[in-house]
């Protein structure tokens, strides 16, 4: 049985009620959750591998309230021979409304608390397939931009057409030898307000350089 043919099944009114017993936090924004029941009820569903699973969690912060993980398992094996388990957050709404429901789901659940649990956590990230693409892409961006292996460190040049320089340490206020005991910027722009505050007005010895930390080893690339 798919999701689909579950919440097709479905009554909203009763589904409400089991998703505020479960999610009282969420009252003031059920109309939203309802909104996205409907276009679910009306959309198509994708083919799918992915079975759903559910299961109860306790709190990883004393005093919280338990909580239930949802998550698909489509047959993928980890390297130690383990299932994977997939968080279905960011996946479109047409492959939720595909996937199977597993035996274990619907043994331990009624059909408005899998649909309850399987609501919250599609629109974890937005009400709107729109809204959870956009939250995807700044996140794909975010990670690219992560593995970016470009950085700025501030080098002291003392003698002009030398080897011979020195690496600005912030956290100890110190300047070093070694590149590796530098402080990095990820940005440009943070590494030139640093650098402003250390030199002088007519101090030219001081200056920024591009640097890489590919295979974490750390090799200037320019000198700006």
């Amino acid at each position: 049985m798919t999701l689909k043919k579950v919440i097709a099944k479905s009554n909203w009114e009763r589904v409400r009620q089991v998703f505020l017993l479960n999610y009282p936090s969420q009252k003031k924004t059920i109309t939203g959750y309802e909104s996205v029941y409907k276009k679910l009820r009306s959309k198509s569903p994708a083919s799918s591998k992915m079975k759903l699973y559910c299961e109860q969690q306790e709190p990883t912060i004393k005093g919280d309230e338990q909580f239930h993980e949802l998550y698909g398992i489509d047959g993928t094996k980890r390297e130690d021979g383990e299932l994977e388990k997939f968080s279905l957050s960011l996946s479109p709404w047409s492959l939720w409304l595909g996937s199977s429901l597993s035996k274990e789901i619907l043994s331990n659940y009624t059909i408005e608390e899998i649909i309850s649990h399987c609501l919250y956590e599609m629109t974890f990230h937005g009400f709107s397939e729109a809204e959870i693409k956009k939250f995807n892409k700044e996140l794909v961006a975010q990670n690219e931009d992560y593995k970016d292996p470009v950085r700025f460190i501030i080098v002291s040049k003392l003698l002009p057409g030398s080897k011979w320089q020195l690496f600005f340490n912030l956290s100890d206020d110190t300047w070093c030898s070694d590149i590796d005991s530098a402080t990095i910027f990820k940005r440009e722009n943070y590494a030139s307000a640093m650098l402003k505050a250390l030199s002088r007005k007519k101090d030219k010895s001081t200056i920024l350089a591009k640097i890489t930390i590919k295979d974490k080893k750390r090799r200037i690339l320019q000198y700006l």
